[in-house]
C-alpha cells in the first residue's frame, strides 16, 4: 500500500496538461479520449501532397510561384546536405529573435537543436544567400511517408528579394518530392473562425486545409490558468 508521503510525490509529478496534436484522422477514437477526460479541441492544418512535383508546382498561387522562381534566380541556395553546426547555430539566432520579437512563447535552448541534428533523427532545411544563412527549417521525417515542418524561420524583411521563409517551405516539399515522401504536414493553422496570418500564409502553397484537431487533458487546472495567463502577458 502506497503511504501518503508517497502519494504526494506521485501527485506532484502529474503534468500540468496532456495534449496530442493529431496529424491524422483519430475522430474513430474520440469516445475512448473522452472517456478518458480529454476534451476535443477544434484546430487545423494543411496537407501538400508531394507525389507529382509538376501538380505540386501548379497548386502553388501565382504570387508563390513567382517568388520561387525570383529567389532562385536572385541566388538563394537550398541546402539539405553537408550542413555544419555553425550553419545551424546561424539559423538558431534567426528563430531565437523571431521568437523574442515577434512569437513571444518559450523556445527551447540551442542544445535541443544539435541534439536533433546529431541524432540524425529528421532534415534541416537551410536557405544561404552569398554564403550567409538567411532562414530555414527543422524537419522530422517519418520514412516513406511524411516531413513535418516543426520550426521556420527567415529573415524576410532584411532580404526581401530572397524569401527566405517562403523558399524554406518550397524546399520541404521539393525534398519530400525527391525523397518519395507523399505528404508534407505543415504542423497546424489555427483555429477555425480565428483570423490567423501564418493560415494565409501557408495556404498559398496548395495543401487540403484539414480538421483533425487535439485532444487535451487538464490535471491541474489552476497551474494551467496561471500558465496560459502567463503567455498571454509574454505576447503583450
Amino acid at each position: 500500500m502506497l503511504t501518503k508521503n508517497t502519494k504526494k510525490r506521485l501527485r506532484n509529478l502529474c503534468p500540468i496538461y496532456i495534449e496530442t496534436r493529431n496529424f491524422n484522422d483519430y475522430s474513430k477514437w474520440r469516445g475512448a479520449f473522452e472517456k478518458a477526460r480529454f476534451e476535443y479541441m477544434r484546430h487545423l492544418n494543411f496537407h501538400i501532397d508531394c507525389t507529382d512535383k509538376e501538380a505540386m508546382w501548379e497548386r502553388l498561387s501565382e504570387v508563390r510561384r513567382r517568388q520561387v522562381k525570383k529567389a532562385i534566380s536572385n541566388g538563394v541556395e537550398i541546402k539539405s546536405e553537408g550542413i555544419s553546426e555553425a550553419e545551424i547555430r546561424e539559423w538558431y539566432q534567426i528563430l531565437k529573435d523571431l521568437y523574442a520579437k515577434k512569437v513571444k512563447t518559450p523556445l527551447f535552448p540551442l542544445e535541443f537543436f544539435l541534439s536533433f541534428y546529431r541524432k540524425d533523427i529528421g532534415k534541416y532545411l537551410l536557405m544561404k544567400y552569398r554564403g550567409k544563412v538567411i532562414g530555414g527549417m527543422i524537419c522530422p521525417i517519418m520514412d516513406g511517408r511524411t516531413i513535418y515542418e516543426w520550426y521556420i524561420c527567415g529573415l524576410d524583411n532584411e532580404y526581401r528579394e530572397q524569401y527566405p521563409s517562403v523558399m524554406a517551405t518550397w524546399a520541404a516539399m521539393e525534398y519530400a518530392n525527391e525523397h518519395g515522401l507523399a505528404r508534407f504536414d505543415v504542423m497546424g493553422a489555427g483555429v477555425p473562425g480565428v483570423p490567423y496570418g501564418v493560415r494565409d500564409f501557408k495556404a498559398e502553397f496548395g495543401g487540403e486545409l484539414v480538421e483533425q484537431g487535439r485532444f487535451l487533458c487538464i490535471t491541474k487546472p489552476i497551474l494551467y490558468r496561471l500558465g496560459v495567463f502567463a503567455v498571454r502577458l509574454l505576447k503583450g
